[in-house]
């Protein structure tokens, strides 16, 4: 039912969805305006890098062999790259690292936490805020919560990364042809998973009970382990599809797909918190959603948050 509510949530608020993306299109076009100088630096040593791999040589070839393989081969391509560009240029490779690992998730984590904070108002009481306004309004909580949201995601790429290129160094013929595209994929939708169903009610408890940042993070993950199941399924069967779409799409889809999918997944995460703290909450301009009782008894102080 939350899914569900959260389908017509999303389809009811299409103008923060085009907000959400319009800016995430202008962070990655500063992105790349900051990347420029990476590029031509390091132009002959992305070029060499790729002409040695057939894998990389046409993004097709991933079709025809295995996914696992395939994958595997283009994190050693990237491997490779960083390191002849470390050698070629350590200054230039370290910001190269902070823009795509620092500038550019903070600034998706800033995006997601004002779009946490228009849908409260909407859900709350109808009230729609513009993106600029909300994002102003919340500014200082939006920064200390993308900072910190930002390291506790490099985390879990770091140990994504790690897995997906331990698991393509085994060396068995039988595991690289029937396993490893499996493994490489189950690895990807778990971490992510993992990694959303512990941070589903960290932006939305901030908001609601207007709490710091660290406890906002041990406030979510007391009210969503309420209905930690049914979140995590959702979790795990949204990243599953949204792995197999942009393997089926290719990867530029990932344009479109990462906005839509952080909308969805952030009016997810509202109505989540909302269900398990008892709240009532608005779907659109006529239906009112009210749970019918809270999942634990709440004392006085936390039955005020209760509309």
């Amino acid at each position: 039912m939350a899914f569900v509510n959260s389908i017509k949530l999303f389809c009811s608020n299409w103008d923060k969805v085009l907000k959400l993306f319009l800016y995430y299109l202008f962070v990655l076009c500063v992105t790349v305006l900051l990347l420029l100088p990476v590029f031509f630096a390091f132009a002959e040593i992305i070029k060499n890098n790729l002409q040695v791999s057939e894998v990389a040589s046409n993004y097709l070839t991933m079709f025809h062999a295995s996914f696992g393989s395939y994958l595997h081969n283009v994190l050693s391509i990237i491997l490779n790259i960083v390191k002849d560009a470390f050698s070629a240029n350590a200054g230039l490779t370290v910001y190269a690292f902070l823009v795509v690992f620092l500038f550019l998730p903070f600034l998706f984590n800033v995006g997601k936490y004002v779009i946490c904070e228009m849908l409260y108002g909407y859900m709350a009481n109808k009230s729609k805020v513009s993106f600029f306004s909300a994002l102003f309004k919340t500014l200082n909580k939006s920064l200390l919560y993308a900072l910190a949201k930002t390291f506790y995601d490099i985390i879990f790429m770091s140990a994504i990364f790690a897995c997906v290129f331990a698991v393509g160094l085994v060396d068995s013929v039988n595991f690289q042809t029937y396993f490893l595209s499996l493994c490489e994929i189950l690895i990807l939708i778990v971490f992510f998973t993992l990694n959303k169903i512990s941070t589903t009610g960290w932006a939305p408890a901030i908001i609601i009970f207007g709490v710091s940042v660290d406890k906002g993070y041990r406030r979510g993950i007391k009210v969503v382990s309420r209905r930690f199941f049914k979140t995590l399924l959702v979790n795990f069967l949204s990243y599953l599809i949204f792995f197999l779409f942009t393997y089926i799409a290719g990867i530029y889809s990932l344009v479109v797909t990462i906005p839509l999918i952080t909308a969805l997944l952030c009016t997810f995460d509202m109505i989540t918190f909302f269900t398990c703290q008892g709240m009532r909450y608005y779907i659109n301009s006529k239906i009112i959603m009210t749970p019918k009782k809270l999942e634990e008894v709440d004392s006085f102080k936390k039955a005020k948050y209760i509309i």
